[in-house]
């Protein structure tokens, strides 16, 4: 799994490569998956177990349904270069389910993207979205109001300790998850790994 500053910079470069009017929509279903993480009617399995085959071939999906199954297919590949580079064998990358990791890969690629204050317009103002799943539109907004805030500015340990703060599964694990991530930021070959992702990824 890819944190949100990393699901961005991995859409862009998609997008890059193959626009589409739809964008916006896009980038709100890339995003939208972890919605999970505030949302109590939810599972991980619901949100990321959903598409039968994941791949880039969106034929017959809205851009919100190609941007959530664009999520999964990332979180699949991003797991599959890691494992070619034995990331996870490192001391503390894989502590607490690797969330000090993705988080380090968001602070990693924060500037990679340029277009934060746009994209924080669209998360304030989203759409009215429906998605198969059990997910009110109030918690939708809630979510993306949150990653918005979370998007001001590069990553820090005070930004992201408010971020993960907020989400009831990791609030117990913040101060935890911040310690790994000032651990794992020391170490060179993880920090290389991580930007190896970024550019295997697509």
């Amino acid at each position: 799994m890819a944190s949100q500053v990393a699901h961005i910079v991995y859409a862009k470069k998609y997008l890059d490569k193959h626009p589409r009017k739809d964008a916006d929509n896009f980038l709100l279903g890339t995003l939208f998956p972890d919605v999970r993480r505030i949302a109590d009617e939810l599972s991980r399995h619901e949100t990321h177990i959903f598409f039968k085959h994941l791949d880039l071939d969106f034929k017959d999906l809205t851009g919100f349904q190609s941007g959530w199954k664009f999520h999964l297919w990332c979180d699949m590949r991003r797991y599959e270069i890691l494992n070619k580079y034995n990331f996870l064998n490192l001391k503390h990358a894989a502590s607490f389910g690797g969330m000090a990791a993705r988080l380090l890969e968001d602070e990693i690629l924060y500037e990679k993207y340029n277009n934060w204050e746009k994209l924080s317009l669209l998360l304030n103002n989203p759409p009215v979205i429906t998605t198969p799943l059990d997910v009110s539109q109030e918690t939708l907004e809630r979510w993306y109001a949150m990653v918005s805030k979370y998007f001001e500015k590069k990553p820090s340990d005070k930004t992201i300790k408010i971020f993960i703060s907020k989400q009831p599964s990791q609030k117990k694990e913040a101060d935890g998850i911040i310690d790994a991530l000032g651990k794992l930021r020391n170490n060179q070959k993880a920090v290389e790994i991580l930007k190896k992702v970024s550019e295997e990824i697509i």
